[in-house]
């Protein structure tokens, strides 16, 4: 059978990493004498890298990270002399997703909590993990206007298919009585079955402020904080350092 013929039953199957690996055996000299069995297992493993692939490019669409070039292997720990490698590395392997634990950055404006939020969803989304980024804000706006226009339901389905939320600028207002149901009843529906990384510039210890209502915030933050891996940056603003460096590489 012809490769020509080959390629075309291909693209009528939808076999694109096969078609892909196809034209690279023909091309090959050192595929001549290869067995059968081993040509077709590099065919079929072409196809599983490309399905792969599509599929972590369409969750990392879908995820709508607010800095979705962030890496774990790109943070430049320079700029974070209290940030521990080991404790990024072992984060990374997404282990505390798999068992519904949470994940809180907290520092002053300026520290790199949310490019290290959005280099944390990238290595659960390169294992296939969806992702969803909110910041705090629009969130519960989206919750309140979900309820008023009957699509609540639709909205924290979409938002419950989802192992990871991440939480953005948790605590930058206070919440009304709406929204602050609203939000429990979220957090109490993911509770045992998810997981969320929250950025904060407040220490955790403030955060039943935000809530106004001293009893849903205990039943909130009971139900996260004691799950929770929890790092604290310090130091100067990263922009401020970044700039710094910049202008000291013109300048030399």
């Amino acid at each position: 059978m012809s490769t020509k013929l080959l390629l075309r039953l291909c693209n009528k199957l939808k076999l694109t990493g096969v078609a892909q690996a196809l034209v690279v055996q023909a091309k090959a000299t050192e595929y001549i004498e290869m067995p059968f069995d081993e040509r077709l297992e590099e065919l079929l493993n072409a196809q599983l890298c490309f399905a792969q692939d599509k599929r972590q490019q369409t969750l990392l669409r879908r995820a709508k990270l607010r800095f979705p070039d962030a890496y774990v292997d790109g943070i430049e720990y320079e700029f974070y002399p209290k940030l521990k490698v080991s404790t990024i590395n072992l984060l990374a392997k997404c282990e505390w997703i798999k068992s519904h634990q949470h994940v809180l950055l907290i520092g002053p404006t300026g520290k790199g909590k949310t490019t290290l939020a959005c280099a944390l969803a990238n290595e659960a989304i390169k294992r296939q993990i969806p992702v969803l980024f909110y910041r705090m804000a629009n969130l519960l706006l989206e919750l309140v206007a979900a309820k008023k226009e009957n699509t609540l339901a639709v909205l924290t389905r979409k938002i419950n298919r989802v192992p990871l939320l991440i939480l953005d600028d948790w605590g930058n207002a206070l919440m009304s009585s709406e929204e602050r149901h609203l939000f429990f009843e979220l957090v109490e529906a993911r509770d045992q079955g998810a997981s969320l990384i929250i950025t904060s510039q407040y220490p955790v210890t403030t955060w039943h402020e935000s809530f106004q209502d001293a009893t849903i915030a205990d039943s909130v933050l009971d139900r996260i904080i004691h799950k929770s891996h929890k790092i604290e940056l310090k130091g100067e603003s990263i922009r401020k350092l970044i700039g710094e460096k910049a202008l000291n590489k013109k300048g030399g």
